[in-house]
């Protein structure tokens, strides 16, 4: 099969397409004939080797996967061959306590597609068929590739955030495909979105979008202006995924007993902040990891419902994954980035 692999991390150039081996299929695994996948943060700050060490080389990324079952394990009863699926990304031990939970995206051992695993980004991927989910009725593949991982870690985070409506949310980087996730299901929630993003055009696709203010964090300082559109209080909720760049003035942009909820950082990992704050006002900071199941299921009935939908800013040939990630990088696209295999 074709697949956008590296040998070695680095910039996008070390994206190849090239020729390579599907991962042999076990007794309980699907293999899958890729129909789109599309591009996250992870996949950047793998390629880079600022994530989590990869088993081995070459790799290839991708954990949002939509296709059709090509082939089956013996012992798969869930799905059979021609099925359109879509992946879920997660994969626990199964034995522990989280595992036992439901809750495989806090296993101690927890690997994803794309990541610790072999992905999407090529024609055929081998996947677990318990991680097998049905095609989304009313959507085609390339916005099922566009959903679970932004949606999914989005409705996590934000019922970590026990978010209530009537609330305001700070929510960063709005133009992101998990901003965006987040703007939608903030909205469905009743609360007041502020929005912030890289350019004015971004800025008005935010307000077409639901959100009630944006704010463009280039031209303008979130902080002075959350505190000018809430009257000086605050918001009551940060989501947050940028990190460094950001932190301190997010949590000053807090109101008293305000939540900060986070999941990723793709400015940097090593953050500072006045510690004052977060006793003085009763701040409460809660870290979020990508989704469950059972999440999944109700996010999957409110995209058939259409009350979320997917937004994709590009769409390109696998072959042109290096150039997807020059552009993910460049922040320059509102929305997701979808990548097609040709069969």
């Amino acid at each position: 099969m074709k697949a956008a692999l590296y040998h070695e991390y680095g910039t996008p150039d070390v994206l190849k397409y090239e020729d390579v081996d599907p991962i042999p299929l076990g007794r309980t695994d699907a293999l899958i004939k890729v129909k789109a996948t599309s591009v996250n943060w992870f996949d950047i700050i793998g390629r880079k080797g600022e994530y989590r060490p990869n088993k081995g080389f070459p790799h290839i990324a991708g954990g949002d996967i939509a296709g059709e079952v090509a082939e089956i394990g013996s012992d798969v009863t869930n799905v059979k061959v021609g099925d359109p699926v879509v992946v879920y990304a997660t994969v626990g031990c199964g034995t522990c306590e989280s595992c036992r939970r439901g809750e495989p995206n806090v296993c101690l051992n927890y690997k994803y597609y794309g990541s610790a695993l072999w992905g999407g980004y090529a024609q055929y991927c081998t996947v677990r068929a318990q991680n097998l989910i049905p095609m989304y009725k009313g959507l085609d593949f390339a916005e099922c590739a566009a959903t679970n991982i932004t949606f999914l870690t989005a409705w996590h985070k934000l019922a970590r955030a026990n978010i209530r409506a009537g609330e305001d949310i700070l929510i960063h980087a709005v133009g992101s495909g998990i901003g965006l996730a987040a703007l939608q299901i903030a909205k469905l929630h009743g609360l007041r979105v502020i929005g912030t993003a890289s350019s004015d055009e971004k800025c008005e696709k935010g307000l077409e979008l639901g959100a009630d203010y944006m704010i463009n964090y280039k031209k303008q300082n979130f902080r002075e202006e959350v505190r000018r559109l809430t009257d000086k209080r605050g918001v009551d909720v940060v989501f947050e995924h940028i990190g460094a760049d950001v932190w301190e003035d997010s949590i000053m942009s807090l109101t008293r007993f305000g939540r900060l909820v986070t999941c990723g950082a793709s400015s940097g990992y090593r953050v500072t902040m006045n510690a004052a704050h977060v006793w003085h006002k009763q701040l409460t900071i809660i870290g979020s990891n990508h989704g469950t199941m059972n999440e999944l299921s109700t996010i999957i009935k409110l995209l058939e419902a259409k009350k979320l939908r997917p937004i994709i800013g590009a769409k390109l040939p696998l072959k042109d994954a290096a150039e997807a990630h020059r552009m993910a990088e460049g922040r320059g696209v509102f929305g997701k980035i979808v990548l097609e295999p040709e069969h």
